[in-house]
């Protein structure tokens, strides 16, 4: 497994689903996922786009929900991943593409970085394509990555990229999980408290600190649990079996990081926090639904705790009672359980924010 923990902490796992997006959010999306391609490609060539990635636009997303105003857009034109079509896109000179930019330049420097570092190290099996490869193109994505001042200072792009070129020798002494995930949770925390700098709302900037450690951390592991029997079989490193732990208690770190985040985020001065809840919070849910094979709780339980979730009645026994509870309009005026997961809410006018639908958590049933 490559293990740069920049590329764990930011290689992708948020998108949204398209399906519980409405046009709106859905053409959000879209402009920052656009803009901060078009500002690879205007700041750093064509091949800089290839760098474009889902989690640097959702740091994109996020500068734009803490600002007074929403930023400036451009007509973009005609793009095949678009269908050929025109759209509104976030300028390329707007702080919040030029983030996402910058983000993705850094993930990918971190990542040849990486690449050599886990050769020399015998981390991983020896693979002379890939170290040529890392040799020619890490110099460059460093340069590019650091290109942007105003935003490579906020970040602290050159501590950052530092601090991960040692991962690899953190992985050959670390002795548990904390120690081999804190890179991925130092430089996913760098990232996201920028974007309070960025936006001009400082008081965000100690939440999202914590906010983007939780997330690097959760990351970091989902990584390593959905590898680990691919690495068990070419015998790259794993964090989980070289710590001895189990896929039971990364799950529960995982609930645990993921709850920290739905409640850090409530607290958050935002503009708008639609699209960045759906994001976050729903893309995360769904992120370790995949890996996993179920879905986390709503709340976390703490280990050693009773569990919440009890046996259920087949699916056709749930649906007259979750009619009743959601369609008469019981769920909005009193705390009930949710007949389809079993799993308790607060009355829907004290949960709108319930991190991936606006009311009733109904995605929680669906693989949304």
């Amino acid at each position: 497994m490559s293990v740069s923990c920049f590329d764990h902490c930011m290689f992708g796992i948020l998108r949204p689903c398209m399906t519980h997006l409405d046009s709106e959010l859905a053409d959000l999306w879209r402009a920052h996922m656009c803009g901060v391609c078009l500002t690879l490609r205007s700041g750093h060539g064509q091949l800089s786009r290839l760098t474009t990635n889902t989690d640097a636009v959702v740091v994109s997303i996020l500068v734009d929900a803490q600002r007074d105003s929403a930023s400036g857009t451009v007509t973009a034109g005609p793009c095949a991943l678009r269908g050929m079509r025109t759209a509104q896109v976030i300028a390329p000179g707007e702080l919040s593409v030029r983030l996402g930019a910058t983000t993705s330049l850094t993930l990918a420097s971190a990542k040849t970085t990486d690449v050599l570092a886990e050769q020399v190290a015998g981390l991983a099996a020896p693979s002379r394509l890939r170290t040529r490869s890392a040799r020619m193109a890490g110099p460059r994505l460093r340069r590019k990555a650091l290109a942007d001042a105003t935003v490579s200072s906020a970040v602290g792009c050159p501590e950052l990229l530092d601090d991960l070129s040692h991962q690899a020798e953190v992985e050959m002494r670390a002795s548990t999980l904390d120690e081999i995930t804190g890179g991925s949770a130092r430089a996913a925390a760098a990232v996201f408290a920028a974007t309070a700098e960025l936006a001009g709302v400082p008081e965000n900037r100690e939440m999202l600190t914590r906010i983007g450690a939780d997330f690097g951390r959760c990351a970091h592991l989902l990584d390593a649990v959905a590898d680990l029997e691919k690495d068990s079989k070419t015998g790259d490193f794993n964090p989980l079996s070289a710590t001895g732990t189990s896929i039971e208690a990364a799950w529960d770190d995982c609930r645990r990081l993921l709850a920290a985040i739905r409640t850090g985020l409530g607290t958050l001065r935002l503009r708008d926090d639609r699209l960045v809840t759906k994001l976050l919070v729903g893309g995360l849910n769904h992120s370790i639904t995949e890996v996993f094979g179920r879905r986390p709780e709503a709340v976390f339980t703490p280990p050693g705790s009773p569990s919440q979730s009890q046996p259920l009645p087949p699916i056709h026994k749930r649906i007259l009672p979750w009619l009743g509870v959601y369609c008469t309009g019981y769920a909005c005026c009193a705390d009930h359980t949710n007949p389809c997961n079993g799993k308790h809410h607060q009355s829907g006018c004290q949960n709108i924010d319930c991190g991936c639908c606006e009311c009733c958590s109904c995605c929680e049933c669906c693989d949304c």
